[in-house]
């Protein structure tokens, strides 16, 4: 149904008040509901948590030279003081930061303390690093969306139900969608999908330094800066400690995604144009790539510069003898497929499932196995990245 309440509509305060006001109500009954919230923090509370104090009923103590922060809500257990700092639209600012973490402090009374940093950021906002010796951790609002629509209500108290559907209308309300699988009517599924994947690899090496286009015309033959999608969605990964700016003329790993029929594949390109030494590689490493594409059900797809080859399409093989032909042929520096050259090869395993939740983690899976198998093991591969070597 449509969310009953006046919506936050992009009012931090509003969506700081409802959040904190449901789970306040949720914690009567339970802490259930809350820790389900936080597993990823590998945190929890016991039966006796409850929010101690809002923006309207702070901490009482205060440091004396700092000013007296207003934490957005603090949950406290017998062992625990949580305070929570939420922004949906201002940024974080070291200052408040430490200065809640010494209000925390002050007002723990020697239990342990941590601050939680609720953000609507895809992956973690830069200024976190700068309290990694700290007890302060981040979550997005956008996990905690996904999060609430992954909880089954058969698995939760009756009580705790209702609370768990007006959180859900909430953030609904908010357009803050969890990825629902993809639907051609619904473009921004494309986006979720995307957000979502790299939330899920936020503890990991890789991350996605692109964007998506959103850019949308009525036009039914739009120009291509105008399409709200390309045919297909190439969605790179790369290492958070390369030691240069990421470009996609690089070898790199990679979640597609075809808009037309939706199928999810992940895996590695190789660009042998550009690169000497991944052609190089490839060429004197050709049996072992069959052999591994062979025993792992990949497939080899041959591209050009980008996955959106309108006329020629993507050519994609997973018959050995067929890889061994296209590699050989293109003598290193490409792939030839019936007498065209292309410049990638791309080795991918289909990650498409029926349940949404499942195709984002099969992508997430295939990106760590081939993470994995190239970049951490030198079994296949000789170096520790794909972006430093020429």
């Amino acid at each position: 149904m449509v969310y009953p309440f006046s919506s936050p509509n992009g009012y931090e305060e509003r969506l700081n008040q409802q959040f904190s006001g449901y789970i306040n109500y949720s914690l009567q009954i339970s802490p259930e509901l809350l820790n389900s919230l936080h597993e990823d923090l590998d945190m929890s509370f016991s039966e006796e948590a409850t929010v101690v104090a809002h923006q309207n009923s702070p901490l009482p103590r205060y440091t004396e030279s700092g000013p007296d922060r207003e934490i957005d809500w603090v949950i406290a257990d017998r062992d625990k003081l949580v305070g929570y700092e939420s922004k949906y639209g201002d940024s974080l600012s070291s200052s408040q930061l430490q200065d809640e973490l010494e209000k925390l402090e002050l007002n723990a009374e020697g239990r342990d303390f941590v601050l939680i940093t609720v953000t609507p950021h895809t992956t973690p906002p830069r200024i976190i690093g700068r309290f990694e010796n700290d007890p302060v951790h981040w979550i997005s609002w956008f996990s905690i969306s996904r999060r609430l629509h992954q909880i089954k209500e058969a698995e939760i108290q009756s009580e705790q139900r209702p609370i768990l559907r007006m959180l859900q209308d909430l953030f609904e309300a908010e357009d803050m969608h969890p990825f629902t699988g993809f639907d051609h009517h619904d473009k921004l599924q494309y986006r979720y999908f995307i957000r979502d994947l790299r939330q899920e690899l936020v503890q990991t090496e890789l991350e996605n330094p692109g964007k998506v286009n959103t850019s949308s015309t009525k036009d039914p033959e739009p120009s291509s800066w105008k399409r709200l999608v390309p045919k297909r969605l190439d969605v790179p990964f790369v290492r958070e400690s390369r030691e240069d700016t990421w470009k996609r003329s690089r070898s790199y790993l990679t979640a597609t995604v075809d808009t037309e029929t939706h199928g999810v594949h992940a895996g590695i390109v190789f660009n042998l144009r550009e690169i000497k030494s991944h052609r190089n590689y490839v060429a004197n490493s050709l049996e072992d790539l069959i052999e591994y594409a062979a025993d792992r059900d990949l497939q080899l797809w041959a591209s050009m510069n980008s996955l959106n080859q309108w006329k020629v399409g993507v050519p994609r093989t997973d018959d050995p003898a067929e890889m061994r032909s296209w590699l050989e042929d293109g003598n290193k520096n490409a792939v030839r497929v019936n007498g065209t050259n292309f410049k990638k090869a791309i080795f991918v395993n289909e990650c498409s499932a029926s349940k949404p939740s499942a195709i984002v983690q099969k992508a997430k899976k295939e990106l760590l196995r081939q993470y994995e198998d190239f970049l951490v093991s030198d079994e296949l591969y000789p170096w520790s990245t794909l972006e430093e070597h020429e």
